[in-house]
């Protein structure tokens, strides 16, 4: 038996105003030394696997329950 859903609705305008504040950042990777870019200062390398901290960045995250799929919504 297949069973369809509806399709869910997005939100054009919070997704246009979380691009329109992203700014693309690069810096130096803290162990190997390659250059990486991020988004808003949050970086990870592909090379060795480094990640800066999450509150290293130039923005604040969105809290869990701003999350569509946040289970209390």
């Amino acid at each position: 038996m297949t069973q369809e859903w509806p399709p869910e609705a997005e939100s054009r305008t919070d997704a246009a105003t979380t691009l329109a504040d992203a700014e693309i950042t690069a810096t130096e990777c803290h162990d190997c030394g390659a250059q990486v870019h991020g988004l808003n200062g949050r970086y990870a390398c592909g090379l060795c696997g480094w990640v800066n901290h999450w509150s290293q960045g130039s923005t604040t995250l969105p809290r869990a329950e701003d999350d569509p799929d946040y289970p209390g919504s």
